[in-house]
């Protein structure tokens, strides 16, 4: 919520640090998706697409049922105002920032349209380097070194239009080396555990630069830097210690408050429910205020506001979760339901069998 302009000027300056949330989530989702990748890669040499096709359809039953509700639910209010499904067509498909700058219109889908081109894409080209002849150790780290080294180049050689730090930061193409290095991650995990080992007794190196790269960036180092190349390795610098950071938090354990522990699995449980749906929750709340009179009196008042926000953020998120989320994902995990099946039942409906 301190990403969004709320009414406390304290916790306003800390705002800035919803950029950094973004890059560690990219960072932790490339180690963790890395990580099933990788081991579910083993096998495609021999179920070939079989393989790719059952990941696609994992990952997509995860995400693209809430994303599309939520998306029909922006056409008609989205805090930009309503527009038509014509206009916004390119949403369905995540071409809305593949290598351009994207409208205000459900603009919180960026990061999404990010992890959706790395579904995509990293499997496809493990599976291309398999077919090649290489093992999937050696696919893996040419994908990996593919989406770290093509955003940079891509930062530096062909910069959106105006070159502003802040666009670039919202674009596909420039931000899938933030992935790329979770993978690096998970790809140490897996094939060299020792030295993923190694790094946590290190852990306050990387924690240092990030530290570094916060504190330089609350002065607008990223904004000041007028030449293209430093901005693009910020980018990088930021997301290399973040995955760095990944080892020594894959150690944590849980906390002894059980209450915290439950509060924190339920947090996990609707976080992609709070993740599209906290904008059209705020939205909510503000309509409400200023249709009883009352949106002075306690948007101002941060210790009622924020309260009041993170509840019904919360609420929308788990109706959501249980109204939209979870019947796909039963759907998804019944035994023996695959992708091809799938194709096959959406055939039958339009055949009206």
């Amino acid at each position: 919520m301190l990403g969004h302009s709320l009414p406390s000027p304290i916790l306003s300056n800390f705002a800035f640090l919803a950029i950094f949330g973004v890059d560690l989530f990219f960072c932790l989702s490339g180690f963790l998706i890395g990580r099933i990748l990788l081991k579910e890669a083993a096998r495609w040499g021999e179920t070939k697409t079989a393989g790719l096709t059952n990941f696609w359809y994992r990952r997509w039953m995860r995400t693209l049922p809430l994303y599309v509700f939520f998306f029909f639910v922006s056409l008609k209010f989205d805090w930009q105002g309503a527009t038509t499904f014509g206009e916004q067509f390119r949403y369905l498909v995540f071409a809305q920032n593949f290598a351009w700058t994207m409208t205000d219109f459900y603009r919180l889908s960026w990061s999404l349209a990010v992890e959706e081109w790395f579904y995509y894409t990293f499997p496809l080209l493990i599976l291309l380097m398999i077919g090649f002849g290489a093992s999937v150790k050696r696919a893996a780290m040419i994908t990996i070194a593919v989406f770290i080294v093509v955003p940079f180049l891509a930062r530096v050689g062909m910069p959106i239009q105006p070159v502003r730090y802040d666009d670039a930061r919202y674009v596909v193409l420039y931000r899938l080396d933030a992935i790329g290095f979770g993978v690096l991650v998970a790809y140490l995990y897996t094939w060299h555990k020792p030295l993923f080992d190694r790094i946590i007794r290190f852990w306050y190196i990387p924690l240092a630069f990030v530290v570094g790269i916060i504190v330089l960036t609350k002065q607008g180092v990223p904004w000041t830097l007028n030449d293209k190349v430093l901005q693009s390795v910020f980018f990088s610098c930021s997301a290399i210690f973040f995955a760095a950071l990944i080892p020594a938090f894959f150690h944590l354990r849980p906390s002894r408050s059980q209450l915290l522990n439950r509060f924190v699995k339920f947090t996990s449980l609707v976080s992609y429910s709070i993740y599209l749906g906290h904008i059209f929750a705020f939205t909510l709340v503000i309509s409400v205020l200023n249709r009883f009179g009352l949106h002075e009196a306690i948007y101002n008042n941060p210790w009622i506001v924020y309260p009041i926000f993170t509840l019904c953020v919360y609420l929308l998120a788990y109706l959501t979760y249980r109204l939209v989320e979870k019947p796909f994902l039963k759907l998804r995990d019944v035994d023996g339901f695959s992708f091809v099946k799938f194709l096959k039942s959406l055939q039958r409906l339009g055949a009206g069998k």
